[in-house]
């Protein structure tokens, strides 16, 4: 019996010496994550490219390869047609292609409603614009990318945003919709053609 008791005090220790999986050295997550405070400064950064457009922001806080992605845009962007630009495609190719289309833009009043965010990205806001007619609502993922620069820790390297274009086009006067006042109605686009879109988001 005593013996029985050496021998499995034995393989205990022997076990507690040699560990069946190896150790890993645990890291402190703020020496390499994005903190809430950061993911709120890249949340805000964007906000203001749409609220207060400037290039000296931009090129402050977004890579030199920025892309942007949205259908939603290029809807805009398209007055409701098939083109010109391609449904699904890139909307935005550069931070400079990016820059020229919004410093084109008046400012668009943009609301964050929700934010969530990953270790080193991405960031991703709930927003609402305050328009009339109708309100619009929306999402942004933005990837980033780490920055040395002490100021701009994080930096927007990708942006993929849908949003409701459609109500968007109505407050533009481009779609006016005729519906019956049941709701059961079918609703019809009708373009017109003597305005242009002059107001569409960079989102």
């Amino acid at each position: 019996m005593r013996s029985t008791m050496i021998a499995a005090a034995a393989f205990a220790i022997g076990a507690i010496a040699t560990p069946t999986f190896p150790v890993i050295q645990k890291r402190d997550c703020n020496d390499t994550c994005m903190t809430y405070d950061q993911a709120q400064v890249v949340a805000n950064n964007f906000k203001t490219l749409i609220a207060s457009y400037s290039d000296a922001l931009a090129d402050q806080v977004l890579t030199v390869d920025f892309t942007d992605y949205s259908d939603s845009v290029t809807e805009l962007i398209n007055s409701g047609c098939t083109g010109p630009q391609a449904l699904g495609s890139v909307t935005f190719d550069s931070r400079a292609a990016f820059e020229a289309g919004q410093a084109a833009q008046p400012a668009i009043p943009f609301e964050i409603l929700n934010l969530w965010y990953a270790c080193e990205g991405p960031v991703v806001i709930r927003w609402r614009s305050a328009q009339t007619p109708q309100l619009i609502t929306g999402n942004i993922v933005m990837e980033t990318t780490r920055s040395a620069n002490t100021s701009e820790p994080w930096l927007i390297n990708t942006v993929y945003s849908e949003f409701n274009s459609g109500a968007w086009l109505v407050n533009l006067g481009v779609f006016t919709a005729n519906c019956s006042a049941d709701g059961n109605g079918t609703a019809v686009g009708k373009r017109d053609l003597g305005r242009s879109v002059a107001l569409f988001p960079r989102l």
